[in-house]
């Protein structure tokens, strides 16, 4: 029976032991098999791979023990060990003697003494990655989420470890059309082999993501180049016998990049890929995509240091506007809105924020700053209640509630005079995890109220499925509704619905006396906008006592 390299010619039986005891330290079992697959020689733990002794499986072929989604992905590791003479251990789905699939580590290499021969090691896998419900269970990429999230993980695995990694977008203009007009199975054909392609090459078999129907992304080890893999996915579609009516292009960097903090190095290259996978149209051509990217990514490492330089500084403006009682136009609450130098719009600032992952820290303290606002003027008899916004994807921070805790727990019952109002500028996905966190703040005594209700974000599954205090209609139903009647049906509909989930309601945007007409007709209570003030850094003259300042029963306004 053929025996590995380190059994065949060892120079002393310790030498054999030493070799041998190696082996099963990297390892739970050694196999060795032709270029085709057939087990040679086997030995170690049976892995659940076989009933009996692993010397049974000799003879046997090893994609016969790999679940069949994973089965092309396995031979593309062949191929490679053969092209590359080693491979690190990659995510492989096994098949047990039992039916049921578990995920290992396989890893390989070829001798140039043995020629003929791959020698494997097997390796069991346990955690969260280790489940044959990830992404890649049944031979599937990654999706975009996935994708990003293991991205920043790859990169400071990097850094830290000192990995060599890349990270390459690759761009394969009319593939969607090309596979649509394939033969099912010729189309199949393509999607699978690109699919085990991409994962064959990317680190640890995981690492490989579909971006949208003809861009994907892949983390792989740095001697990974960007035109054997363009040449790799031709072969694949010409094989199958398609033909591609544009091209393939790829773009590659090196995630290790020590010019990069890790953590802007992550942010930078996530922001690149969401919107080189998110783009319309001519944005990223075959012709333009390598200085599209080069130009984005530099610009997101310029934006990114601007950013955390306003956060570090607190280089920026808070300004309050108020929420008013329509019937006596007094001061309900002030909202807390921030203003920054060369950012065209808050809007722009807070979304980039988002994007590219610090808006966790932007939010926590805009937090502080308005505590100590409310602090300096604890003693005005008319303190004003303060709506801070924190986006959702704050919120969504496994960490979020302990880091807030610790941020309003120094100022004692002040930190009560908050109100959350939660933004919603990315989609929830998963409104019953972010409804726990909003009652966890609900119990600790904080109100919370949902942002710009009707918008493309904050929709009505969200009104359905988060039990809040407040409700702000977008400005849009409020303003359109004057002239629109199919704004005045949505806003009618909308109103309805929060009053029955017993929701305090709040009109934006009112700029007009008719828009605050029409509020007080639908029995909307609360409202804001420019009727009554714009935003202003003067604190102090909200926080003063208006039962002084009426006329006929209501306050009179006087902008700051």
């Amino acid at each position: 029976m053929p025996q590995p390299t380190g059994l065949r010619r060892p120079q002393s039986s310790r030498d054999r032991d030493r070799f041998v005891g190696f082996a099963f330290a990297a390892a739970d079992l050694l196999i060795e098999t032709d270029m085709k697959g057939t087990i040679l020689f086997c030995a170690g733990a049976r892995c659940r791979l076989t009933q009996g002794d692993v010397g049974g499986l000799v003879g046997s072929n090893l994609l016969e023990v790999v679940a069949p989604s994973d089965r092309k992905y396995v031979h593309v590791l062949f191929k490679r060990i053969q092209e590359k003479a080693r491979i690190k251990p990659a995510r492989v789905l096994f098949q047990g003697y039992d039916g049921q699939r578990f995920p290992a580590l396989l890893g390989g290499c070829r001798l140039d003494s043995c020629p003929g021969s791959l020698f494997l090691t097997v390796l069991l896998v346990s955690g969260p990655r280790a489940t044959a419900a990830s992404p890649t269970a049944e031979g599937e990429l990654l999706d975009m989420h996935g994708f990003t999230g293991i991205l920043e993980e790859r990169i400071v695995a990097a850094r830290e470890k000192g990995l060599d990694h890349g990270l390459t977008l690759l761009l394969i203009e009319g593939l969607q059309s090309m596979v649509e007009a394939l033969p099912e199975g010729a189309a199949e054909e393509v999607k699978q082999g690109i699919d085990a392609y991409l994962r064959g090459i990317s680190a640890d078999g995981d690492s490989a993501g579909q971006l949208s129907s003809d861009r994907y992304g892949i983390v792989h080890a740095a001697d990974i180049d960007g035109r054997e893999v363009q040449g790799h996915i031709a072969q694949i579609i010409e094989a199958a016998g398609g033909a591609l009516p544009g091209g393939i292009r790829s773009w590659t960097v090196d995630v290790a990049d020590a010019t990069l903090d890790p953590a802007d190095a992550a942010r930078a290259l996530v922001y690149t890929v969401q919107a080189f996978a998110s783009s319309q149209g001519g944005e990223f051509t075959i012709a333009s995509l390598e200085d599209g990217a080069n130009r984005m990514m530099s610009d997101a490492v310029e934006r990114i240091g601007r950013l955390r330089a306003t956060i570090e500084k607190k280089d920026f403006v808070v300004v309050y506007q108020p929420i008013v009682d329509l019937e006596t136009q007094a001061v309900h609450h002030l909202e807390a809105l921030t203003r920054v130098d060369g950012m065209p719009s808050p809007a722009d600032f807070i979304t980039f924020a988002e994007d590219v992952g610090l808006i966790y820290d932007f939010d926590l303290l805009l937090t502080q700053c308005v505590l100590d606002t409310l602090n300096a003027y604890r003693l005005e008899p008319k303190l004003p209640d303060v709506a801070i916004n924190l986006s959702a994807k704050t919120l969504m921070s496994p960490i979020f509630l302990r880091q807030f805790q610790s941020v309003v727990e120094p100022y004692g019952d002040l930190a009560r005079k908050l109100l959350i109002e939660v933004t919603e500028t990315v989609v929830v996905t998963d409104i019953a995890k972010l409804n726990d966190v909003l009652q966890k703040l609900r119990e600790s005594g904080f109100r919370v109220c949902l942002d710009d209700v009707g918008s493309g974000a904050t929709s009505f599954q969200s009104l359905y499925g988060l039990q809040v205090d407040y409700a702000k209609i977008d400005g849009k139903f409020v303003r359109g509704a004057v002239e629109n009647p199919r704004d005045m049906a949505m806003l009618r509909s909308m109103v309805d619905v929060c009053r029955q989930l017993g929701l305090t309601l709040i009109g934006e945007q009112v700029e007009e006396p008719q828009h605050a007409r029409l509020l007080n007709d639908l029995e909307v209570g609360l409202a804001q906008g420019f009727l009554f003030s714009r935003p202003s850094r003067d604190f102090a003259y909200f926080a003063k006592d208006w039962s002084k300042v009426r006329a006929g029963g209501k306050v009179v306004w006087k902008t700051p």
